[in-house]
């Protein structure tokens, strides 16, 4: 467990969420959040949306798009973490969170996520705002009369950081960020110390088989001067950055990505209602991630709870382990719909 932020953070620490008794070590929270067996959205529509680039992302939905738009409903739009998809279990339970209260919601699958490869060389990183600026753009102009809502998750977190803070315009009506790496440079060592290594290793197979699928079929040689053997090589996240991400997305280098996408420097600037969730054990962040609170906007409503791991956070509910985020950020959502304000 990473040591504790400084003490100026202190005030901002909450105590809202309190963890199952037998799930207080940071592990447990962020594995069994993702390997317990909870209710789930039975059906989800699928589609694919086009990009002005030619490529495409996928979106599934709760319920088919035609039936969205014909009543005015809110509509949550989800923002997955790194590697994830609709079928994670924070997406899919914020999902069926938002149709038990008679919303909508969408998960825009970042590029390649969806189970399908992108046709063009770049990918997705954790500042690349363009693909969810124009979905939420469209949205807004075929959705009319159902209010946005916003929920990004861990590197989706970071993402819709920067996004609000880059796009006042957007009409979000408010937003969530769960798990942010807010401080990228920072959390890409965080992740090489002990059992933090077990994540990494899992997420770095997944890159490196998607981007070795791309060598393969010629579509980043040019952009790329690496080697598949130098790909399968590579053990830490910032030597693929610096290999692979920033040479595919206009960056200097790993650092420079880092520099130009941490969120923590656009928390000043957001202009929407964001509710931000940390916890202090998080095994993929560390205290660098966590703002001072000069850094927050008077939008941001900012959570640092004491447990609760990498999107974990797992309650006793009536004596069963039990997701608290899907509540929590139904909530949140719920004090800024028209009739609360």
């Amino acid at each position: 467990m990473q040591a504790p932020p400084t003490s100026h953070n202190e005030t901002i620490v909450s105590n809202h969420f309190k963890p199952h008794p037998w799930f207080r070590n940071n592990h447990l929270q962020t594995l069994w959040s993702r390997l317990a067996k909870y209710q789930c959205m039975a059906t989800l529509h699928w589609h694919e949306f086009p990009l002005p680039d030619g490529d495409f992302v996928d979106l599934a939905w709760s319920d088919d798009p035609v039936t969205v738009a014909a009543r005015p409903a809110p509509l949550v739009v989800i923002f997955h973490g790194l590697e994830g998809s609709a079928r994670s279990s924070y997406a899919d339970q914020l999902m069926l969170a938002a149709r038990q209260q008679g919303w909508y919601a969408v998960v825009m699958h970042f590029r390649s996520c969806s189970g399908r490869p992108n046709r063009l060389a770049r990918a997705y990183h954790s500042g690349d705002t363009g693909d969810a600026r124009y979905f939420l753009q469209h949205l807004a102009e075929h959705f009319p009369n159902n209010p946005l809502f916003t929920a990004g998750y861990s590197l989706g977190g970071n993402m819709l950081v920067k996004l609000l803070a880059e796009s006042p315009e957007l009409p979000i009506v408010a937003a969530s960020a769960v798990s942010p790496p807010l401080a990228l440079a920072p959390s890409s060592v965080r992740v090489n110390k002990g059992w933090s290594r077990m994540y990494r290793n899992h997420l770095l197979n997944q890159l490196k088989q998607k981007t070795w699928l791309k060598l393969e079929r010629g579509i980043i040689r040019s952009q790329l001067s690496i080697s598949e053997r130098t790909l399968l090589a590579i053990r830490d996240f910032p030597t693929f950055d610096n290999l692979v991400t920033a040479p595919l997305h206009g960056f200097a280098d790993a650092d420079d990505y880092y520099q130009q996408c941490s969120g923590l420097q656009f928390l000043p600037q957001v202009q929407h209602p964001l509710l931000v969730v940390h916890a202090k054990d998080d095994p993929f962040t560390c205290a660098a991630s966590i703002p001072h609170p000069n850094q927050l906007s008077p939008q941001v409503h900012y959570e640092l709870q004491q447990r609760g791991g990498h999107v974990g956070f797992i309650e006793q509910r009536q004596g069963k382990a039990t997701p608290w985020l899907p509540p929590r950020l139904m909530h949140w959502f719920s004090l800024h719909t028209p009739h609360n304000k």
